[in-house]
């Protein structure tokens, strides 16, 4: 079981033309799943990053504070070799 005392991890990916999708998870290892699999649906020169996260208690509205980055990754543009 998992407590949101414990915290979370949001995962975002996002291309260079604002397409993208993120989410938050209670396991570390299911977040870096979901970024790779948002990265390789995004396609070349897409970044992406998991932080940790805690749920804001004191918010009128649900929401997180976000804490440290714990990966940051870009998928590199593909590039086509000269003849």
């Amino acid at each position: 079981m998992h407590f949101d005392t414990e915290g979370f991890y949001s995962w975002t990916a996002s291309d260079d033309d604002g397409r993208g999708s993120c989410g938050i998870t209670g396991e570390l290892e299911r977040a870096a799943v979901l970024l790779r699999q948002a990265l390789e649906s995004l396609g070349p020169g897409t970044t992406g990053v998991v932080q940790v996260v805690r749920l804001d208690r004191y918010a009128s509205d649900p929401s997180y504070i976000y804490g440290v980055t714990l990966l940051r990754v870009c998928r590199e543009k593909a590039v086509a070799a000269a003849e």
